[in-house]
């Protein structure tokens, strides 16, 4: 390659600079601290003062101990749970790499591993007796799920990296965010009026020298991916990143929910998730292209994360030279049209590391495994539940739509999941969930006309689920061949993401807990202490309470506070008598709940979110609230034969 890119030297020194500087800092408060009942001798000559201050300069000295020991934070380890290459048994990727260095002017790497990650990544660490070590580490299942020369992108972009020694840089990164994470647990726990002025300076520091290193990181990234345009072309490193975006969303929204779906109906000792990988499941890509192109419209719609070392998405694809707002190539790299690389460069290898990794990935997902069969046998067990009970009460459309979502995963081959959206749909004509189902079978079966007239149906009657009609119109347009009407909802829903309304309702938000009376009376039983110190509490989840789908609960807690409390805590950090009392009670209150809720407090000057309503609170002014609609229970019919043996 004969032209290189510059490094990114803008903001380089100024990230160096601000890591060196809490470093000193830490170096100077510790050893001030240690040597502070030394200074105390020499510096005070009166023996009453000395005897005053000797307890206190004993816990001086211990602080500034525990304060130098955050300095000493041990390096990351350079391959978790990774399995070592033989360049010897995998000739064409050692030949490959030696090909994409040789292009990138880069140092060859050192070792390389491979591990379960969708991903690839590098390690650098200097050697007091040697060269540098450069060690490079690829995901299984990004080589099963890429071809070779979209993963040689990815390749190249690692090069990009240790040609620059970034490397070095996120490894002084990683240690100070480590460092200072842990300084910031151990001042979660000490509030004396010793620890204020480290305090003040964590609460100054750190953001600033987060917002400072993860700028540069995000330059690196840039210069990476520019550089691997260079050396592979860019046509081809934007195929890779749509492949790769496409591959993640795919993995973590149809491949590994999937597995776990089956904990129910197979042994842990079965399950072969990196084997199953290697010959590219259904699962691990989109259902068609229509689907491809509406992921990457929305991906492409991310704005950048200020937490993150990596651009946002519609940057990386826009260092390819590719217009993020124009229309998507076609084909869309959504499946393999060639051998995945592993096949390719690991050959008859593949197979041996992906059982090494499967036994790996059953040892770590014991726990998971067994909460995803306690799941499916409670889902079970309401499925039957209503099989029964449909032979004995009326049912409304609320019951119907939980038949058909259960039908659909316990009998997906009868026809009892459109009898139940028909008979839903007979109660409430114009449910959207049923309508949607409804859309969803007419597309399954054939009839994507029909199913653009449920949605636009359903956007009629349902204005709050205007980004989500929209994307799915798009869909549609693109698998009727309408790609002037699909772009057209594309740029619709793209413009309702990028409004601030529109987005929360885009999102994933939160909903009333929707509990019977019973469960919430269970809850004000367990947390009944925790009401005397909070203001509000909030129980919320994020889905649906009509959704049987698997729930994940949201316990919002605001505390009481006085203003004089909040003038203390913004000069030492000091926490609120009240907002103490919540944490210390919720770990001991926890555990005692039949659901395991998130728990947010939310601070004196935050504002409470929409979706803390009266319809998900649960305790007000020390008091226990009850749901706002009492779920009255619908009455039982009794079928009773002449014989007199009972009801059915």
């Amino acid at each position: 390659m004969s032209n290189f890119l510059p490094a990114p030297q803008e903001g380089r020194w100024r990230a160096l600079i601000w890591l060196a500087f809490g470093d000193a800092f830490l170096l100077f408060a510790g050893m001030l601290l240690v040597v502070s009942p030394l200074l105390l001798i020499f510096s005070l000559s009166s023996p009453l003062l000395l005897a005053l201050l000797a307890l206190p300069s004993l816990s001086w000295f211990f602080y500034g101990l525990m304060v130098l020991r955050a300095l000493a934070v041990p390096p990351p380890p350079p391959v978790s749970n990774g399995i070592l290459l033989d360049p010897a048994k995998v000739p064409a990727l050692a030949a490959d790499l030696e090909r994409l260095r040789l292009a990138c002017d880069a140092p060859a790497f050192t070792a390389v591993y491979i591990n379960g990650d969708l991903n690839a990544s590098i390690y650098q660490t200097a050697s007091r007796s040697g060269p540098s070590k450069h060690i490079l580490v690829l995901g299984l299942p990004l080589l099963a799920l890429l071809t070779k020369d979209q993963a040689a992108v990815v390749i190249a972009h690692e090069y990009a990296h240790i040609s620059r020694q970034h490397g070095h840089f996120a490894r002084w990164a990683y240690m100070a965010r480590q460092r200072w994470a842990a300084l910031g647990d151990l001042h979660e726990r000490n509030h004396r009026l010793i620890t204020a002025p480290l305090r003040l300076f964590l609460s100054w520091y750190v953001p600033r020298m987060m917002r400072e290193t993860l700028e540069f990181s995000r330059r690196c990234e840039m210069f990476a991916d520019a550089q691997a345009v260079q050396a592979c072309g860019a046509d081809l490193a934007l195929e890779a990143e749509f492949a790769l975006a496409l591959r993640q969303k795919a993995l973590s929204d149809r491949f590994w929910p999937s597995i776990f779906a089956r904990a129910g109906a197979q042994e842990l000792a079965q399950a072969q998730p990196f084997t199953q990988l290697l010959a590219e499941p259904a699962e691990s890509r989109p259902r068609h292209g229509a689907q491809a192109a509406v992921w990457l419209h929305e991906a492409l719609c991310q704005s950048p994360d200020p937490r993150s070392t990596h651009p946002a998405f519609f940057e990386r694809i826009a260092s390819t030279g590719f217009d993020p707002k124009a229309r998507l190539p076609d084909p869309l790299p959504w499946y393999l049209e060639k051998e995945a690389a592993a096949a390719d460069w690991l050959g008859k290898e593949a197979s041996g590391m992906a059982a090494q990794l499967d036994a790996h990935w059953r040892e770590n997902s014991t726990q998971a495994w067994q909460d995803a069969e306690g799941w499916y046998a409670r889902q079970h067990g309401e499925f039957a539940n209503l099989l029964h009970r449909r032979k004995q009460q009326t049912f409304d459309e609320r019951d119907w739509l939980f038949l058909a979502q259960l039908a659909e995963k316990f009998d997906p081959e009868s026809p009892l999941r459109q009898e139940a959206i028909a008979q839903g749909l007979r109660h409430s004509p114009d449910d959207p969930t049923l309508l949607q189902l409804r859309a969803d079978y007419l597309e399954e079966n054939g009839d994507v006309g029909g199913a653009i007239a449920l949605w636009h149906r359903i956007g009629k009657n349902s204005p709050a689920s205007a980004y989500a009609v929209h994307r799915r119109l798009c869909e549609l347009c693109l698998r009727a061949g309408d790609r002037a009407t699909a772009e057209y909802h594309r740029h619709v829903a793209d413009e309702l993401w990028t409004g601030q309304d529109a987005r929360r309702s885009a999102l994933r938000d939160r909903f009333p807990h929707g509990m019977e009376a019973s469960e919430v009376a269970l809850l004000h039983g367990v947390l009944q202490p925790l009401f005397a110190h909070a203001r509000s509490v909030w129980l919320c989840r994020d889905t649906p309470a009509n959704i049987p789908d698997a729930s994940r609960w949201f316990l919002y807690v605001e505390a009481y506070d006085g203003w004089f409390m909040r003038m203390v805590g913004s000069l030492t950090g000091e926490e609120d008598v009240n907002a103490s009392a919540c944490k210390r009670l919720l770990e001991r209150l926890l555990p005692r709940l039949h659901i395991y809720p998130d728990v947010v407090f939310i601070g004196p000057s935050e504002n409470i979110p929409a979706y803390c309503s009266p319809d998900s609170l649960i305790a007000h002014a020390g008091r226990a609230v009850s749901p706002v609609r009492a779920n009255v229970e619908k009455p039982l019919i009794a079928h009773v034969d002449t014989g007199g043996s009972g009801p059915n």
